[in-house]
C-alpha cells in the first residue's frame, strides 16, 4: 500500500490528497482512502507528489554506455517505460527481452531494431545503410519484425542544420518510404520517422507514417495537416537545441509551439544516449522554454505517450487494473517542471527500485 500525500491524476489534471494506492502482483488494485491494516506493507510518500511512471518514447540503449547501465539510469530517473528507436543490430531486441523478463534491471522496453535508412545517409552508422530500391528496404522491415521489433524507425531527412538550410530536401525517395510503411503496416507495426525538413515531413505524411522522432520545421498549414492525420511528434528539444540560440534552434522551438497550438499530439522523448541516460527530465525544461505548458508536458510523458504507442490499456495512469508503474517527486511538477528531475521513489511493475532509503 502506497500512501500518497498528493496524487496527480494525469487524465484530468486534478490532485487528490492523502490517497492510498493498493498494489498486488504487479498491478494496481485500488485507489482510495483506505487505511492500512496490520500486516500490510506500507510505503509512506506523504510529503511527495505521486504520478504514473514516465515514458520516454525515444532512447538508444546502446549509446552513451552499456545497455544495462543505460536502462538502469533511465529507470532510476523515473522512466518506467522507454522506446529504443534504433540500434546497429538486432542484439538489442534480445537485451530488451531480458530487461522485460526482469533478468536485467531496467524499465519496460519497446524497441525498433535496426535503423532503416539509405546508404551514406543520416542513419548509416557503421555500414547499416541500405543500398538498393524498395525491396531492399522492405527486407529490412521484415528482418526487424522477424527478430521481434515492436515498431519500425525510418530515416527520411538529415539533421536540424541541414533541414533548416535546405527545407525542400530529404534523402529517402517517396517510393521507398511508401514501401517501408506498407510493409510495416502489413506486419502490424507502427512507423516512426526521423524527419526534420519541411519537405521530408510532407513526404512522410503522404506515406502515412504514425509519428515523428524529432521536432520538425513545420509551417501552420503542415501542422494542421498533421493534426488532421492524427500523427504524433516526439520533440527531443534538449538534445536537438540545448541552450543554442541560433536561428535554426529558435525556429525549431517555435515549430514545437506551433504544433502544440495546432493540437498535434506531443509525445515525450529525449534521444537518450545523445542526451545522457538518467538526465531524461531535462527535456521538460527545454519544452517549457518552447512555451509548452507543464500540464501538457506531463500528459505527453504519461497517458498521451501510452495512447500514441498503443499501450494505454495498462500504462500511463494510476488506476485499478493498470501496471504498478509509479513514481514520486519532490515538489509540484505542474508548478515547476524541474520537480521531475527530483525523483525520490520509483516502482516498476510492482517492485520498488528506488526509495528515500535506497
Amino acid at each position: 500500500m502506497i500512501r500518497a500525500g498528493r496524487l496527480l491524476d494525469v487524465r484530468t489534471g486534478q490532485v487528490a490528497r492523502n490517497m492510498t494506492i493498493t498494489v498486488e502482483h504487479g498491478r494496481i488494485t485500488s485507489v482510495n482512502r483506505a487505511v492500512p491494516t496490520p500486516g500490510d506493507s506500507v510505503v509512506d510518500l506523504a510529503g511527495l507528489t505521486v504520478l504514473p511512471g514516465l515514458i520516454d518514447a525515444h532512447v538508444h540503449l546502446t549509446i552513451g554506455g552499456t545497455p544495462r547501465e543505460n536502462a538502469l539510469a533511465d529507470l532510476r530517473a523515473g522512466f518506467t517505460t522507454v522506446v529504443d528507436l534504433g540500434a546497429r543490430g538486432t542484439r538489442l531486441l534480445q537485451i530488451r527481452d531480458s530487461i522485460n523478463a526482469g533478468l536485467i534491471p531496467g524499465p519496460r522496453v519497446l524497441a525498433a531494431g535496426i535503423w532503416i535508412g539509405r546508404k551514406d545517409g543520416v542513419c548509416e552508422f557503421n555500414g547499416i545503410g541500405i543500398a538498393g530500391g524498395a525491396e531492399a528496404f522492405r527486407a529490412r522491415v521484415r528482418e526487424n519484425v522477424s527478430a521481434g521489433a515492436d515498431l519500425i524507425k525510418v530515416c527520411v531527412s538529415g539533421w536540424a542544420a541541414d533541414a533548416f538550410a535546405r527545407p525542400n530536401e530529404y534523402e529517402m525517395p517517396d517510393s521507398v518510404l511508401t514501401a517501408v510503411v506498407y510493409e510495416a503496416r502489413r506486419l502490424g507495426r507502427k512507423v516512426i520517422a526521423h524527419d526534420i525538413s519541411l519537405a521530408g515531413v510532407h513526404a512522410a505524411l503522404r506515406a502515412s507514417v504514425d509519428g515523428f522522432a524529432h521536432a520538425a520545421y513545420v509551417d501552420t498549414a503542415t501542422a494542421a495537416e498533421m493534426r488532421s492525420k492524427g500523427v504524433f511528434v516526439i520533440p527531443t528539444l534538449a538534445s536537438l537545441v540545448g541552450e543554442d540560440t541560433s536561428p535554426a534552434s529558435r525556429a525549431l522551438a517555435t515549430a514545437v509551439r506551433r504544433l502544440y497550438d495546432a493540437r498535434v499530439r506531443l509525445v515525450f522523448g529525449t534521444d537518450g544516449g545523445v542526451l545522457p541516460h538518467g538526465q531524461n527530465a531535462k527535456e521538460f525544461v527545454a519544452l517549457t522554454a518552447a512555451g509548452i505548458p507543464a500540464w501538457a508536458q506531463v500528459q505527453s510523458a504519461t497517458t498521451g505517450a501510452a495512447e500514441a504507442l498503443g499501450i494505454a490499456d495498462s500504462l500511463g495512469a494510476i488506476a485499478p487494473g493498470m501496471s504498478a508503474d509509479i513514481i514520486a517527486v519532490d515538489g509540484d511538477p505542474l508548478a515547476d517542471v524541474t520537480a521531475l528531475q527530483r525523483v525520490v521513489f520509483v516502482m516498476s511493475r510492482g517492485r520498488v527500485v528506488k526509495s528515500p532509503s535506497r
